[in-house]
């Protein structure tokens, strides 16, 4: 049996890949499994140290405001396309497993010319482009929230997520010496400018107080030479990060789908600062409204996110142990079960079909 996974260009929809391949070899460990993806995204990485056969295709994005480059990638999505039928050609899969996203869309549209059954993933509330896309080649498609019922191809079956870590590892890894809170500011593996620059201004407030974590993203480390034993500022984080979610008193994140139900598989409290609509299509606010209404997060908008109030809001949740254990128990709730399992045992009764 052969599997192609396909899906990437962010960690978000790169890194629930390795968790659906992991319960794959486990389920079935004579599977052969494939990946194919961006030669830029961080899937080539993370599939190579998976000890995943990896095999980049062109792929272009679409972007919601007028740019040349939307030109240039209209191009290279039929090339991607030419490029994954050629590989898959070769490779003969039983079926094809998409976690969406832009880098996804060629190969997608490849196993449908070759009619190879195609299994997809949508992490958001609502389905982006590529998943729209998707959906009308696959054979059944996975949903991380419950929009829908358990119907036709519809499966609802949680997000994959990695699984959570050890909070003692977390500490211990994070060696702050003192036993103040720990808040944790994610904006992501590409990191979010907004949240660096609203962390930024508040950092010499919250560290009177608190230890503070930044994530920043990979490229984005800023020096700004501050002396404090109370803070700890990473580009990325890949493994450690599970145990340092698992360590941490809060977190400050944007809200998308993987973000969030690692946050909520943790038990953490969050204060969740959406993509606002002008940068996205609006996916991070239905996801962080869900999370809110059930009584898992807080949603401070990014037009409201100044560093004053922002920092009085950190303050106020740190002071109230009984309120963060309320709102971390609510997100506790809302994490996936076996969601990894069941998309796995999804693919692998479609991979017997074929």
């Amino acid at each position: 049996m052969k599997i192609v996974f396909t899906g990437g260009g962010t960690g978000g929809h790169a890194i629930p890949n390795l968790a659906v391949i992991d319960e794959v070899r486990r389920l079935a460990e004579h599977a052969e499994i494939f990946y194919l993806g961006s030669k830029n995204g961080p899937e080539k990485r993370l599939a190579e140290k998976a000890g995943v056969k990896f095999f980049a295709v062109s792929s272009g994005k679409w972007r919601r405001y007028f740019s040349l480059e939307n030109v240039v990638d209209a191009v290279k999505i039929p090339v991607g396309v030419t490029q994954s039928i050629h590989r898959l050609a070769k490779i003969k899969p039983n079926v094809v497993f998409s976690k969406g996203g832009f880098v996804s869309v060629p190969t997608v549209v490849a196993a449908a010319i070759l009619r190879i059954p195609i299994v997809i993933h949508e992490s958001d509330f609502s389905p982006g482009l590529a998943t729209k896309i998707a959906a009308r080649f696959a054979t059944k498609i996975c949903l991380a929230f419950p929009v829908a019922r358990n119907a036709g191809k519809m499966r609802i079956t949680g997000n994959p997520i990695r699984p959570i870590g050890s909070a003692s590892r977390g500490l211990k890894f994070l060696n702050f010496g003192n036993d103040r809170p720990i808040i944790l500011i994610a904006g992501g593996s590409s990191g979010a400018d907004f949240l660096n620059n609203l962390l930024a201004q508040s950092l010499s407030e919250l560290t009177k107080k608190v230890n503070v974590v930044w994530l920043c993203g990979k490229n984005k480390k800023p020096d700004y030479g501050l002396q404090t034993t109370n803070y700890k500022l990473f580009e990325y984080l890949d493994a450690e990060y599970l145990d340092v979610l698992a360590a941490a008193d809060l977190v400050v994140s944007r809200s998308g789908a993987n973000a969030l139900f690692e946050i909520a598989a943790a038990g953490r409290a969050s204060i969740l600062i959406p993509l606002p609509t002008e940068s996205s299509r609006g996916d991070q606010i239905e996801n962080a409204r869900f999370f809110e209404k059930n009584g898992a997060a807080m949603v401070l908008p990014q037009s409201k996110a100044n560093p004053r109030d922002f920092a009085k809001l950190v303050f106020c949740l740190l002071a109230d142990e009984s309120r963060r254990a309320k709102i971390g128990s609510a997100a506790r709730k809302l994490a996936p079960e076996k969601a990894a399992e069941k998309i796995a045992r999804i693919i692998l009764e479609e991979a017997k079909k074929f």
